[in-house]
């Protein structure tokens, strides 16, 4: 529904993927509420259909039930799912290029997923502290918003002229890894997963979906930060 997706866009700060029932996972849900205190993280919706109810102390603050838009998102994520991905990773990058708001992966569930997917990766040697959290959940917030609108012009294009869709995702990778610089203060050649960088048109286009696709599914196929949140955060 179009009227709930502009009530909450602008305020949006991620899209949350997580099993509740992971040993841990809650906790880094409580981490999460008191960073985002005034703003809203978004529930896909397989992901609050399945756990409202074990997330229900923190739906309104600060989880928000996210909405299709419009059908031709809808439609993709059913194409996307009957090709082999999960829904709830079909969702989870669909709503977060819709929602120009970064992925955030709590626990171990659909880490190995989201990694196979992943351009890029930032990795960590050491443990991160409550300043450097907030920093780079925000610089990934900058990243999202700074790859969308070409993104969508190219993915237009890929739509319109798919034989040029290699090109676009050659100068997308470019600039995912010029993007990655942002994380220098953290990044490191080995250790821990911290971002994922996943091409949606890259997917899209590797499962063959592509030709002949609408041209509003546009919206939904930028590049993805992923950011990978542990459990038992506190």
């Amino acid at each position: 529904m179009f009227s709930k997706y502009a009530a909450l866009v602008k305020n949006l700060r991620g899209v949350v993927l997580l099993d509740p029932e992971e040993e841990g996972a809650l906790e880094s849900v409580k981490w999460l509420s008191k960073r985002f205190k005034y703003r809203n993280l978004g529930l896909t919706p397989s992901l609050y259909g399945e756990y409202h109810n074990k997330l229900k102390e923190f739906i309104g603050k600060p989880f928000r039930e996210l909405t299709y838009p419009i059908k031709a998102i809808e439609t993709l994520v059913e194409k996307l799912t009957i090709k082999s991905l999960r829904k709830e990773i079909a969702e989870l990058l669909a709503f977060s290029s819709t929602y120009i708001s970064p992925a955030i992966i709590i626990g171990e569930k659909y880490r190995s997923e989201l990694e196979s997917k992943a351009v890029e990766t930032v990795k960590i040697s050491r443990e991160l502290n409550l300043a450097e959290w907030k920093l780079h959940l925000r610089i990934a917030d900058y990243s999202v918003l700074d790859f969308h609108e070409k993104c969508i012009e190219e993915a237009l294009q890929a739509i319109e002229k798919p034989h040029i869709t290699k090109t676009i995702l050659n100068d997308r990778r470019g600039r995912i890894i010029k993007d990655k610089k942002r994380f220098w203060r953290v990044l490191s050649d080995q250790g821990k997963p911290l971002i994922y960088y996943i091409d949606n048109l890259a997917i899209a286009y590797n499962l063959e979906i592509i030709e002949g696709g609408d041209l509003e599914w546009a919206a939904a196929l930028s590049i993805i930060v992923a950011v990978n949140i542990p459990t038992k955060m506190s």
